[in-house]
């Protein structure tokens, strides 16, 4: 999920600079400061008080939380697999931080009363980043780290599901069929015939979350995984990268379906346009430009045009 670059009132996201990294022990989490605008140099200014402890409590009181609303809003199998996503996500983008020096909290889960259980989950990281790579670094962690889980979940849950006649879904909620659910449905023989239609298993239905979650981290605007990696791919460029996505995904809500309304809300809230890092003057490396190729292609197989329709 995207990470959150906010001050210390939850106020809107913050431009590099404004914050400084400070190192922290396991028990500490980075604090947001009141500071206005970074110095002349460019250097940030000095923080006012020290990091405070995480409230390790509330972290494990979030995820219990959620995965109870996960289990009552629809199976506890279904909770199971869908938080290992999550968590995998989460934690790929922590350790990736850890391993970088930037400051970040532990996983915030967020519990919902909605048709998944849950919106998902955040975790808070300090926006002084060292540079592109650490950048890219910290961003694509999430997704890789998420899909890895949610490819192999989503297979056997499609092995667990059924094909049956079209009237027995009634009008029931119809999910999209991501291209990567199309391309297991054709290795396992499963696509329905004029008539039919595929009864999701518990376990499908995680890994069709998974993949819809992945896909919408990865597009390239604003504070999401994919606009982290926009940004250190292109460097300043990615705003213009920004505002295409917008754009289409824009277009693709008056055009095909209002699923990405609320979305896109959010993401104009929050800025399209990404701060820079400490050092934007270094570009990625070869393998780095490789791997972020390879996220286009994990966002084109799991990016879902309509997510949600009545049957």
């Amino acid at each position: 999920m995207p990470t959150e670059y906010r001050d210390e009132n939850g106020g809107v996201p913050l431009g590099a600079g404004s914050e400084r990294t400070i190192e922290l022990t396991p028990d500490q989490e980075w604090h947001a400061y009141d500071s206005a605008q970074p110095s002349e140099s460019g250097e940030p200014l000095e923080p006012s008080e020290h990091p405070r402890k995480q409230r390790l409590w509330l972290h494990v009181a979030l995820f219990c939380i959620t995965v109870a609303t996960t289990s009552l809003m629809v199976s506890p199998m279904f909770s199971a697999c869908l938080m290992s996503i999550l968590t995998a996500h989460e934690f790929g983008h922590y350790f990736a931080a850890r391993y970088h020096r930037v400051p970040t909290s532990l996983p915030y889960f967020i519990p919902a009363p909605t048709l998944f259980g849950t919106f998902g989950a955040i975790i808070r990281m300090s926006p002084d980043i060292p540079n592109r790579k650490a950048l890219f670094d910290i961003a694509a962690a999430g997704p890789l780290a998420g899909v890895v889980l949610a490819i192999p979940i989503t297979f056997v849950g499609l092995m667990l599901s059924s094909v049956q006649p079209d009237s027995a879904a009634g009008g029931n909620l119809r999910l999209g069929d991501p291209l990567l659910f199309q391309l297991f449905m054709r290795i396992l023989e499963m696509v329905p015939e004029e008539g039919m239609v595929v009864f999701l298993h518990d376990v499908a239905f995680a890994g069709w979350v998974g993949l819809f979650v992945t896909a919408l981290n990865l597009l390239p605007m604003g504070q999401l995984d994919g606009g982290h990696i926009a940004h250190a791919v292109f460097g300043g460029r990615s705003v213009h990268v920004a505002r295409v996505a917008f754009a289409a995904l824009l277009i693709l809500c008056v055009t095909i379906s209002l699923n990405y309304v609320f979305f896109l809300v959010l993401v104009f809230l929050t800025r399209i346009r990404h701060p820079p890092t400490r050092d934007d003057s270094k570009s990625l490396d070869v393998d780095r430009k490789l791997l972020a190729w390879i996220l286009l292609g994990v966002f084109v197989l799991c990016f879902i045009p309509e997510p949600l329709s009545l049957g």
